[in-house]
């Protein structure tokens, strides 16, 4: 499946375009960005366009990632679906609830790139948190917001490191918020999600400015782990995130092709759910 990367950014950079080389069944066809070096820095050789209307134009890519700033993804999607050509939009899905609303309602509907779902530790983990009858989950990440920099644009941390923990801790559980509670700034979230049918809580804590740590802790059933100067060392060869982005693009191109949707693979009623939760304590 030939592929377009729309946005040349960092996560482009160091997560999709080595993915892209690992990824079976697919293959980076095109990439566009408006500032033409940064198309020739992270692919070069490769097809380059200034924007996603223009690779679709010229129709060289069967799908499309987008991997631009959140404000610019509902027009991409659109134009994709006018065209007939799927997307996987980066997270977050977009600026607001209701602009991720319209994205659910496109066709073919988009999928979200909530990576973390392929992570293959926490995918051991699920089941037994799904099948918990009642579960106390801990789910943090910290990052310095300097390791991944925006050329464009600089969400605060809700929107930036937010939606992942908010979807793992539904995707783990397999249950539905009842309650949202917390706080969030420009460069911390605190948030405490009541499960629906007393499955328990979800405690996030997200925080931008510190080294990186990820963590989820489902007490006695299990944890994952990732941080500390052994992965900042890993991580100089390679980023953590290549492995399950590569696994999500297969299970992208899978679907794409009608091969089967995996269930891990993110849509964008996914993200709705992840944006409202978001809203209660960013709005």
């Amino acid at each position: 499946m030939r592929l377009g990367l729309i946005g040349c950014g960092l996560l482009a950079e160091r997560g999709y375009v080595p993915a892209l080389a690992r990824a079976d069944g697919v293959r980076l066809a095109a990439v566009a960005d408006p500032v033409r070096e940064r198309c020739t820095h992270v692919a070069p050789g490769v097809a380059a366009f200034a924007t996603a209307a223009d690779v679709l134009a010229a129709g060289a890519a069967d799908a499309l990632v987008l991997a631009t700033p959140a404000a610019a993804h509902l027009a991409d999607a659109r134009r994709a679906s006018q065209a007939g050509v799927a997307t996987l939009i980066e997270k977050p899905p977009a600026a607001t609830v209701g602009e991720t609303e319209l994205l659910a309602a496109l066709e073919p509907m988009p999928f979200i790139g909530f990576n973390r779902r392929f992570e293959p530790e926490l995918r051991a983990l699920r089941p037994a948190v799904a099948a918990a009858r009642e579960v106390e989950l801990r789910l943090v990440l910290h990052r310095r917001r300097s390791s991944w920099s925006s050329h464009e644009s600089a969400d605060p941390v809700a929107l930036d490191l937010g939606p992942h923990l908010v979807d793992l801790a539904l995707w783990l559980t397999g249950a539905e918020p009842a309650r949202v509670s917390g706080r969030s700034g420009d460069d911390e979230l605190q948030l405490e999600i009541d499960l629906a049918d007393g499955r328990g809580t979800a405690r996030i804590d997200c925080v931008l400015g510190r080294p990186y740590r990820e963590r989820v802790d489902a007490g006695g059933l299990g944890s994952f782990t990732r941080g500390g100067l052994r992965s900042a060392w890993a991580a100089r060869r390679e980023s953590p995130l290549v492995a399950s982005l590569a696994l999500q693009l297969e299970a992208f191109a899978r679907a794409v092709r009608g091969e089967g949707h995996d269930p891990d693979l993110a849509t964008a009623i996914d993200g709705v759910r992840v944006m409202r939760i978001l809203e209660c304590v960013t709005s």
